[in-house]
């Protein structure tokens, strides 16, 4: 008989963030069966002190004080403890070495006595470790207490393409995958990266919540679109130049210059003003928004797209985006960039060049509103939801826990 246990997870992505995470989408999922403790990413002295981090500013008491650590919060309707981790050290500059070292341990000591109260204040007693593309913090079991029966580890990105983590991160990966019990990926390129360190690599990759972004759902139409000339094409998450191909953009409203580019998402200004795209009358940088204010930008959009380089970070990608406009019924084209986003054909518009998906855009704009091939699009998005993720890692939890007990 498998034991009951609780799941204590840690992330990159903090609980309250604007933007859509994988992590703590299936926190949420586990929450329906389990109890779930979801570590924050730990903010540093340098957060708070210095950048001042709205984030780090609101969690003043437990940042300084360890007062109100836990809090109880809903995530897609499911109730979680979020755990609010003391300031950190900020050491990521540091080299490598005894010193970095050092400071490392003591950065994963303050977490690993906060897991430890945990497991005292909930009278925890058996539960499964989940780490979510946050590699540092993999070693934060409290060595003299109650040990997980069973250690996730979880990369969503090439963490050797992302510039900041990679300094120590591509290090700390390949530890956290060599002492996992179970190491999961969300894409064909990062089981394939990782398959290089250790076997066996389960690929379950990213999903949608069909519900919140169906086009069956009636939406008022967003004050962001005021102003807005023509047809509408949309283009929402992290806008950063390691995977959008900014010069495709510049070519998309120069080709559509009576119609209107939204872009919702956080995006770095010089980039933006680097690639002359910051004051084009027909396109709209909106910045962070809510996933609300998505599901109804996509309810008055014509057509989505995904203009991603071709590079190394981009082939291990499995883009959250693509069944959410596929659950709004929306046409989508993107660019050739990895196995998993060719896996959609003949469900979205696959392009292989610039000109190619500027072709492909015009396609999909003209398309009207074919409701067969809209049912189509959000039959695939149903498929991809999040409690069928779930109900894989459960089945490879429970694999994993038989497997151990039989041992």
């Amino acid at each position: 008989m498998l034991a009951k246990y609780d799941v204590i997870l840690i992330g990159l992505s903090r609980w309250d963030n604007l933007l859509n995470s994988s992590v703590l989408n299936l926190a949420a999922e586990w929450a329906k069966t389990h109890r779930v403790f979801y570590i924050d990413r730990p903010f540093s002295y340098k957060d708070y002190f210095i950048s001042r981090e709205k984030g780090a500013l609101k969690r003043r008491r437990a940042l300084l004080f360890g007062k109100e650590k836990y809090q109880k919060v809903r995530l897609h309707n499911q109730e979680i403890t979020v755990v609010t981790p003391p300031l950190s050290l900020p050491i990521n500059k540091l080299p490598e070495g005894a010193m970095y070292n050092f400071f490392h341990a003591y950065n994963n000591q303050l977490v690993s006595k906060l897991v430890k109260q945990l497991i005292v204040d909930f009278d925890i007693k058996n539960y499964v470790f989940f780490n979510s593309f946050i590699p540092e913090y993999f070693n934060i079991i409290p060595p003299n207490g109650v040990k997980p029966i069973l250690k996730i580890y979880r990369s969503s990105d090439d963490i050797s393409q992302e510039p900041y983590i990679a300094k120590h991160g591509v290090k700390k990966e390949q530890e956290a995958a060599l002492a996992a019990d179970l190491v999961l990926v969300s894409s064909y390129g990062l089981k394939y990266k990782l398959s290089q360190i250790c076997e066996p690599i389960y690929r379950v990759p990213n999903a949608a919540r069909y519900e919140q972004f169906c086009g069956e759902r009636k939406f008022e139409k967003p004050a962001e679109l005021e102003g807005a000339n023509g047809r509408i094409i949309f283009l929402s998450g992290n806008i950063s130049k390691l995977r959008i191909d900014y010069g495709l953009l510049a070519l998309l409203s120069d080709k559509f210059t009576d119609d209107t580019l939204i872009i919702a998402g956080p995006y770095n200004l010089q980039e933006i003003e680097q690639f002359g795209l910051k004051n084009r009358s027909n396109m709209k940088w909106l910045g962070p928004v809510g996933l609300e204010k998505i599901a109804s930008l996509m309810a008055f959009s014509d057509c989505a797209i995904i203009p991603f380089l071709v590079n190394t970070l981009t082939e291990s990608i499995y883009p959250l985006k693509v069944n959410e406009y596929l659950a709004a019924g929306l046409p989508v084209v993107s660019s050739n960039f990895s196995l998993d986003i060719a896996a959609f054909c003949p469900d979205i518009y696959l392009a292989s060049n610039q000109n190619d998906f500027i072709q492909k855009v015009g396609l999909a704009l003209s398309e009207g509103n074919d409701l067969g091939i809209k049912k189509r699009r959000q039959e695939v998005a149903k498929e991809n939801n999040w409690e069928a993720r779930m109900q894989e890692i459960l089945s490879l939890v429970d694999q994993k826990i038989i497997e151990r007990q039989l041992g």
